[in-house]
């Protein structure tokens, strides 16, 4: 019940505030920082989920234009596009003749594919671009970001985050690439990238997994055999539309041999055991970044896995902490406190989309928890110490800060007094940065007080 409540009020404030989103209705008296990226983006067409619209994009930066280019542009996003008035948009770079066009922007790799991520319930806008750069510090690649703002047909729409898309480049998840014709044995080992993950967009029907898009776990959230298909692995990279029956057929058995492999009773077995499958390192790291920010979609939505040619299979990167580090996200009490993420299913099994009986598993492994709680203990004391945690948070605060994005994006967005979902709270930028701050030290003592208990 408590989520369809949740849910309802997100109707029911984004039919109150839709309105609001006029030009007419709003005025901003920060001066603007010429000193802040500034993306113009011109589309002659709505933009939608899908397809991309054909559009223009400017960057302007101290009263210069610094970036020109066509793009294609659409609205991304499974629950923020449906019930958030500011949205979220992924954007290819696009050459004269509508071809995709790679190059750097504000000082990221060059790409083709970009993303605009418009925090908005997430008032201290900081929850994914700090969540990243700790990933990035503790040696796992996450997306990369810069803080903008952003135009769309003469509307100014606030403060968004440009970022890094998840893909197959050397400068981002660094994986061997695939054609169609890699299937020979040296070849077809890599590299793949698979996710855990709704279908897409804003479809009412989520969970429309075929054997074109995805492919099923052979077990349920209790590790036993099962043909309910609740776990689903989408084909990330190749896209569904480029991977050839062979390489499925490797990838959906590399899976399965995993799984069988952590089910069976010689699990922790050195020769049949799942060791052999898995780099054991990005498991771990995986779990101390989801534990760490509390993500309530970790492991089970918005969860990559990669496999690269001639290796293991690798958890992350990640992505997504829209409701991390103790948001209220209106699914179960149980998560509304500290507690374990990988334990979801305890307190939420009768969600659509459950976490892997692969973590469960694990911490029956007394290899495996003690090299976590090893590294646990040695990050604690550098890249996951307080100091270091509050200041990665405080450089974040005072940039956005000082430069008056803030305050440009809530006389936009002026929704600082309203109760909405994932935030628990009312009031300030400032007072939600303080709390963010308190949770998160306030959790790893938590976890330090009870990771020798798993």
């Amino acid at each position: 019940m408590k989520f369809k409540l949740t849910i309802y009020t997100f109707i029911v404030f984004g039919f109150l505030t839709c309105n609001s989103s006029n030009k007419s209705h709003y005025v901003i008296k920060t001066p603007k920082n010429k000193n802040v990226p500034y993306l113009i983006i011109k589309s002659a067409k709505e933009i939608i989920d899908s397809p991309k619209r054909k559009a223009s994009l400017s960057i302007v930066l101290k009263d210069s234009t610094i970036f020109n280019s066509d793009i294609g542009i659409e609205l991304r996003g499974a629950v923020s596009q449906m019930f958030y008035d500011k949205k979220s948009y992924g954007f290819e770079l696009r050459d004269a003749k509508n071809e995709s066009l790679a190059a750097p922007l504000l000082g990221l790799p060059k790409n083709s594919a970009w993303i605009l991520h418009g925090p908005y319930g997430d008032k201290t806008l900081l929850r994914n671009t700090v969540a990243y750069k700790i990933s990035n510090d503790i040696g796992r690649y996450a997306a990369r970001t810069k803080f903008v703002e952003l135009e769309i047909n003469g509307e100014y729409l606030g403060f968004y985050v440009l970022m890094e898309k998840l893909k197959q480049d050397n400068d981002r998840i660094k994986i061997t690439k695939l054609s169609k014709n890699d299937t020979i044995a040296e070849k077809i080992t890599g590299g793949y990238i698979l996710k855990i993950d709704k279908t897409a967009g804003n479809s009412n029907d989520q969970t429309n997994y075929s054997s074109e898009n995805a492919f099923p776990s052979r077990y349920d959230t209790k590790g036993r055999l099962s043909k309910r298909n609740i776990i689903h692995f989408l084909y990330e990279y190749p896209k569904p539309k480029n991977i050839s029956p062979i390489q499925q057929r490797y990838i959906q058995n590399y899976m399965a041999e995993f799984e069988n492999a952590l089910a069976s009773e010689n699990f922790k077995d050195e020769v049949k055991g799942y060791q052999n499958y898995i780099d054991v390192d990005s498991f771990i790291d995986f779990f101390i970044l989801t534990e760490l920010m509390q993500n309530h979609d970790g492991y089970r939505l918005s969860t990559y896995l990669q496999k690269d040619r001639g290796k293991k299979l690798q958890m992350g990167p990640i992505w997504d902490f829209d409701i991390a580090f103790g948001s209220d996200n209106g699914f179960c009490d149980g998560m509304n406190r500290h507690a374990w993420v990988f334990q979801y299913n305890q307190y939420c099994g009768g969600d659509t989309w459950l976490v892997p009986f692969w973590w469960k598993r694990l911490m029956a492994d007394e290899t495996f928890k003690n090299k976590l709680i090893a590294r646990w203990k040695s990050l604690r004391v550098t890249q996951l110490s307080d100091n270091q945690l509050d200041k990665t948070i405080d450089d974040f605060s005072k940039q956005i800060t000082e430069s008056g994005m803030v305050a440009r994006n809530f006389e936009r967005w002026d929704i600082l007094d309203e109760r909405i979902t994932p935030n628990s709270t009312k009031g300030s930028h400032e007072k939600e940065i303080v709390r963010m701050k308190s949770w998160l030290k306030t959790h790893a003592l938590w976890i330090d007080e009870n990771i020798g208990r798993l």
